[in-house]
């Protein structure tokens, strides 16, 4: 294991409460089915993060299953973003937010740290990665930091593969809450909540410089792309838009309100996206034409209880899992037409704000 000196080791009592190795896939009983992956949130305790793990079963329903510790230090408040976990096979990647640095944890044979760098910029809170190539979004810095992994999960800083976003009109941060990498690699995106769009084209795992789009609706936040590279967006004023890179960046659907307050994370799975309405504790249902168009099919699909955050869908389409601003997770299996039905929900620990959610 390689960890950058530059992070700090955490203190006894929080490396005793994380698990230094967790055993995945046999330690509850209670759901039907038999477990067949799992739900993973960061804590963003300031005193040292950990990655929270639930066991998934057949049927969508978690289990809580321990934790382990990341190697860095959370913010120990909201992030205000979207991607601060994500993964690739068997990694899992986490945003350390309180130092500055971005860990690899390894789900082979057990959930273990790998390794942790820093990440070359200010406050951390967007990870994506694709084929041995990462990039983190520094929010207090206005930059993406790009890196390098191998499949045992070694981290690798990239020398002058930090490029700045668009500067905010009128100066002060962008406000920047997610980037993404588009899922044929080619294009980076960032959404900034001052009303921009940013966008990079990566070539050899190296970013040219920020193209600045404007946003089709008011504070854009969180998004998702479709499996034929749609660009679908949340709006923190109540809404969601979709958008084409190929040939150009261009709007597809502008702004369809959810009538629901503070449309802010959004999923996608087939054909449907899944927008979390933070101050309406509920989940709007979006259908997605083949042409990018977007259709609000349901604006109060679920209702999610006080404080959802985040959200991420099962690999095989079957639930979605919501999280909630105390650390419990809210299942839902997902039915035809996008429709959600409530699995209940299952609790892990105490975390410390908005920090992420991806399931295997």
């Amino acid at each position: 294991m390689r960890t950058s000196a530059l992070v700090p080791a955490l203190a006894p009592a929080v490396a005793l409460a994380a698990t230094a190795v967790l055993g995945l896939g046999g330690t509850a009983q209670a759901a039907p089915g038999g477990i067949v992956g799992h739900v993973y949130e960061p804590t963003n305790a300031a005193a040292g993060n950990a990655v929270a793990v639930f066991d998934r079963y057949a049927d969508g329903s978690l289990e809580p299953a321990g934790s382990v510790a990341t190697g860095g230090l959370g913010a120990g408040a909201s992030l205000a973003s979207q991607g601060a976990i994500t993964r690739d096979g068997d990694l899992l990647f986490v945003v350390n937010a309180g130092d500055d640095s971005v860990s690899a944890l390894s789900t082979d044979g057990g959930l273990a740290r790998t390794d942790t760098i820093a990440t070359g910029g200010d406050r951390p809170v967007s990870v994506t990665v694709r084929n041995g190539i990462g990039f983190v979004l520094n929010h207090d810095s206005d930059t993406v930091t790009g890196f390098t992994y191998s499949r045992s999960g070694d981290l690798t800083p990239v020398p002058g593969a930090t490029r700045a976003l668009t500067p905010k009109a009128g100066g002060g941060l962008t406000d920047a809450a997610q980037l993404q990498l588009s899922p044929d690699g080619r294009t980076l995106v960032v959404t900034e909540r001052s009303g921009t769009i940013d966008t990079f084209d990566v070539r050899g795992g190296r970013l040219g410089d920020a193209t600045s789009h404007p946003s089709a609706g008011a504070v854009p936040y969180g998004f998702d792309f479709d499996r034929r590279g749609t660009l679908v967006v949340s709006e923190a004023s109540g809404s969601a838009s979709s958008y084409r890179l190929a040939a150009g960046f261009r709007d597809v659907t502008e702004a369809l309100v959810d009538t629901q307050a503070a449309a802010c994370w959004l999923v996608v799975s087939g054909d449907y996206a899944w927008v979390v309405n933070a101050a309406s504790a509920s989940v709007s249902t979006y259908r997605i034409a083949h042409d990018g168009s977007l259709t609000l099919v349901d604006a109060v699909a679920a209702t999610t209880g006080a404080g959802p955050t985040d959200a991420a869908v099962s690999p095989d389409g079957g639930s979605l899992h919501v999280r909630m601003r105390d650390g419990s997770v809210s299942s839902f299996a997902i039915g035809a037409g996008g429709t959600l039905t409530s699995l209940g929900s299952a609790f892990e620990a105490t975390t410390f704000g908005v920090a992420g959610l991806v399931a295997d």
